[in-house]
C-alpha cells in the first residue's frame, strides 16, 4: 500500500476531479504535467512540506501535517479574477464536504491562496494556488495506514 500522504493527494484529485465542474475532469496528481492550452483550465494537486511530531511521550505515533497545494489554471481573460475566484469556491466546498478525506486525515484546512498572471507563454495564463493543511496520524513503524 503506499504512504498515506500519496493515498490523500489521490483522494483530494479524485474530489476535485467530481466536485469541480467548472474544470470537468482536467485534474492532475502532479505538478510536472505539461498543459496546454486545450486543458484550461484545470488544476494539479501536489505535497509540499511535512512536519510531524510524536503525540504523546512514548508513544509510536505520529501527528503529520502535510502541505498540499491545489494549483488552478485558466485562460487568462478579462474575467481571469472572477474565474480563479469561481474555481476556487468549487474546490473548497468540494474539500469542505469530506473534512476528513474519507478517514484519511484529522483535517483539511485551506492555510493561504496566492493569485498571479503569468504572460510569457502563447496563451497568458492566470494561476490560484491553494494551500491546505492536512493533519494525519501514522504509527512511526507504519506509514502506509491512517490512525
Amino acid at each position: 500500500m503506499p504512504h498515506v500522504r500519496q493515498q490523500i493527494r489521490a483522494k483530494i484529485v479524485a474530489l476535485l476531479a467530481s466536485g469541480v465542474p467548472l474544470v470537468s475532469s482536467r485534474v492532475y496528481g502532479s505538478r510536472v504535467y505539461a498543459l496546454t492550452e486545450a486543458d484550461l483550465p484545470s488544476i494539479t494537486v501536489y505535497t509540499g512540506r511535512e512536519t510531524s511530531q510524536i503525540i504523546t511521550i512514548g508513544s509510536k505515533t505520529l501527528q503529520r501535517t502535510a502541505s498540499i497545494s491545489v494549483d488552478i489554471y485558466a485562460r487568462a481573460t478579462s474575467n481571469l479574477d472572477n474565474d480563479l475566484d469561481a474555481i476556487c469556491v468549487e474546490v473548497e466546498e468540494a474539500l469542505a464536504a469530506d473534512f476528513k478525506l474519507s478517514g484519511l486525515a484529522k483535517s483539511i484546512v485551506l492555510s493561504g491562496t496566492d493569485i498571479d498572471y503569468s504572460g510569457e507563454s502563447e496563451q497568458p495564463v492566470g494561476t490560484a494556488r491553494l494551500n491546505f493543511d492536512v493533519v494525519y496520524n501514522t504509527l512511526i513503524g507504519d506509514v502506509e495506514t491512517a490512525r
